[in-house]
Protein backbone atom coordinates (compact mmCIF):
# COMPACT_ATOMS: atom_id res chain seq x y z
CA UNK A 1 0.00 0.00 0.00
CA UNK A 2 1.34 3.48 -0.72
CA UNK A 3 2.02 5.93 1.46
CA UNK A 4 -0.70 8.11 -0.13
CA UNK A 5 -3.42 5.57 0.98
CA UNK A 6 -2.05 5.32 4.13
CA UNK A 7 -2.62 9.28 4.60
CA UNK A 8 -5.97 8.88 3.18
CA UNK A 9 -6.90 6.55 5.97
CA UNK A 10 -5.35 8.61 8.35
CA UNK A 11 -7.42 12.05 7.19
CA UNK A 12 -10.60 9.56 7.02
CA UNK A 13 -10.12 8.96 10.50
CA UNK A 14 -9.26 12.34 11.98
CA UNK A 15 -12.35 13.49 10.12
CA UNK A 16 -14.21 10.77 12.00
CA UNK A 17 -13.64 12.18 15.56
CA UNK A 18 -13.67 15.35 14.60
CA UNK A 19 -17.31 14.34 13.27
CA UNK A 20 -18.15 12.61 16.13
CA UNK A 21 -16.76 15.42 18.86
CA UNK A 22 -18.77 18.10 16.97
CA UNK A 23 -22.22 15.00 17.54
CA UNK A 24 -21.22 14.77 21.06
CA UNK A 25 -20.21 18.26 21.92
CA UNK A 26 -23.87 18.85 19.96
CA UNK A 27 -25.65 16.47 22.35
CA UNK A 28 -24.52 17.91 25.56
CA UNK A 29 -23.98 21.53 25.29
CA UNK A 30 -25.59 23.04 22.56
CA UNK A 31 -29.02 23.92 23.53
CA UNK A 32 -28.90 27.99 22.27
CA UNK A 33 -29.06 27.80 18.53
CA UNK A 34 -32.25 27.81 16.66
CA UNK A 35 -33.72 24.34 16.59
CA UNK A 36 -34.41 24.04 12.88
CA UNK A 37 -30.81 25.68 12.24
CA UNK A 38 -29.10 22.88 14.63
CA UNK A 39 -31.18 20.07 13.50
CA UNK A 40 -30.19 20.89 9.77
CA UNK A 41 -26.19 21.13 10.50
CA UNK A 42 -26.60 18.16 12.50
CA UNK A 43 -28.26 16.12 9.56
CA UNK A 44 -25.01 17.17 7.69
CA UNK A 45 -22.78 16.23 10.02
CA UNK A 46 -24.22 12.99 10.52
CA UNK A 47 -24.20 12.57 6.76
CA UNK A 48 -20.47 13.16 6.39
CA UNK A 49 -19.76 10.80 9.47
CA UNK A 50 -21.75 7.88 7.47
CA UNK A 51 -19.59 8.81 4.26
CA UNK A 52 -16.28 9.08 6.31
CA UNK A 53 -17.51 5.35 7.82
CA UNK A 54 -18.19 3.94 4.59
CA UNK A 55 -14.99 5.21 3.06
CA UNK A 56 -13.47 3.31 6.17
CA UNK A 57 -15.76 0.31 5.57
CA UNK A 58 -14.72 -0.03 2.17
CA UNK A 59 -11.19 0.63 2.69
CA UNK A 60 -11.05 -2.83 5.70
CA UNK A 61 -12.70 -4.28 2.70
CA UNK A 62 -9.98 -3.75 0.21
CA UNK A 63 -13.02 -1.89 -2.44
CA UNK A 64 -11.68 1.11 -1.33
CA UNK A 65 -10.87 3.52 -4.57
CA UNK A 66 -12.82 1.31 -7.02
CA UNK A 67 -16.14 3.10 -8.41
CA UNK A 68 -19.75 1.79 -6.92
CA UNK A 69 -21.19 2.36 -10.38
CA UNK A 70 -18.80 1.20 -12.97
CA UNK A 71 -16.03 -0.78 -10.89
CA UNK A 72 -13.65 1.17 -12.22
CA UNK A 73 -10.31 2.71 -10.15
CA UNK A 74 -10.87 6.26 -9.26
CA UNK A 75 -7.77 8.56 -9.40
CA UNK A 76 -5.82 8.55 -6.47
CA UNK A 77 -5.17 12.33 -6.82
CA UNK A 78 -8.96 12.81 -7.13
CA UNK A 79 -9.74 10.45 -3.83
CA UNK A 80 -6.77 12.53 -1.92
CA UNK A 81 -9.06 15.82 -2.78
CA UNK A 82 -12.21 13.78 -1.45
CA UNK A 83 -11.58 10.58 0.66
CA UNK A 84 -15.47 9.79 0.61
CA UNK A 85 -16.28 9.58 -2.82
CA UNK A 86 -18.08 6.73 -4.63
CA UNK A 87 -17.84 7.06 -7.70
CA UNK A 88 -16.56 8.68 -10.28
CA UNK A 89 -19.32 11.46 -11.06
CA UNK A 90 -18.93 12.32 -7.09
CA UNK A 91 -15.44 14.29 -8.65
CA UNK A 92 -17.64 16.11 -11.38
CA UNK A 93 -19.53 18.19 -8.86
CA UNK A 94 -16.32 20.26 -8.43
CA UNK A 95 -17.13 21.46 -12.67
CA UNK A 96 -20.57 22.25 -11.34
CA UNK A 97 -19.57 24.49 -8.66
CA UNK A 98 -16.30 26.03 -9.48
CA UNK A 99 -16.96 29.76 -10.14
CA UNK A 100 -15.88 30.42 -13.74
CA UNK A 101 -14.65 34.25 -14.23
CA UNK A 102 -16.40 35.99 -17.26
CA UNK A 103 -14.98 37.53 -20.03
CA UNK A 104 -14.39 40.92 -19.63
CA UNK A 105 -14.01 43.43 -22.39
CA UNK A 106 -11.31 46.30 -21.70
CA UNK A 107 -11.79 48.34 -24.88
CA UNK A 108 -12.22 51.78 -23.77
CA UNK A 109 -11.98 51.10 -20.04
CA UNK A 110 -10.05 53.94 -18.83
CA UNK A 111 -8.39 54.22 -15.29
CA UNK A 112 -6.16 56.69 -14.03
CA UNK A 113 -5.57 58.16 -10.92
CA UNK A 114 -7.65 60.63 -9.38
CA UNK A 115 -4.46 63.23 -8.43
CA UNK A 116 -6.75 65.56 -5.65
CA UNK A 117 -7.55 61.93 -3.91
CA UNK A 118 -4.89 59.29 -4.90
CA UNK A 119 -7.66 56.98 -5.51
CA UNK A 120 -8.35 55.10 -9.18
CA UNK A 121 -10.90 56.11 -10.98
CA UNK A 122 -12.72 54.10 -14.20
Amino acid sequence: MSNDFFAIRKELELMREELQERLFHHSFFDNGNSEALSGTLMYHVKEELHDVEHALNKMNSGLYGICEETGAVLPLASLKFLPTARSIHDFSYKDQYEKKSLPFDYTGVIDYEDQSTGEMVF
